[in-house]
């Protein structure tokens, strides 16, 4: 006679032939899915870090002449600064890019199929580095 047990939520995973935890640096993701996580981390990069430092640094500079001309003194004689401030500017340009391009497919101006969406991903970094460049010639 056989004795059955209680199947757990774990064993009952653990029976299944599927995946339980897919780690993404293994598996090799169309570079479509790699824009759209990209695009989650830096909605999430935005928010925690380049508001909060925007809105310190605009009310910093805000305040009167001699601090705006305090901080832009220090900006301009401080490399790691001006690289704190592009990183940010292009963690925020990159979301712009990538948001574009998930709202024209969104609204159905892209084609839902995947050599369109690897085609709209290639011209996104495309258009993104170049930007890119162009920013940090600017900021630099």
């Amino acid at each position: 006679r056989k004795i059955h047990k209680k199947m757990t939520f774990v064993t009952f995973l653990m029976t299944q032939n599927r995946p339980v935890n897919i780690n993404l640096f293994k598996i090799k993701l169309p570079l479509s899915a790699f824009l759209s996580i990209t695009h989650r981390i830096s909605g999430i990069l935005i928010f925690f870090i380049v508001l909060p430092v925007s809105a310190y640094t605009l009310s910093l500079i805000f305040q009167n002449q001699e601090s705006y001309d305090t901080f832009l003194a220090y900006y301009s004689n401080n490399l790691s600064i001006k690289l704190t401030f592009l990183f940010l500017v292009l963690i925020f340009q990159y979301h712009i890019f990538t948001g574009i391009r998930h709202m024209l497919m969104d609204f159905h101006l892209l084609e839902e199929s995947l050599s369109v969406s690897h085609k709209s991903a290639v011209l996104t970094i495309f258009l993104f580095v170049i930007n890119a460049m162009v920013t940090a010639w600017v900021m630099l």
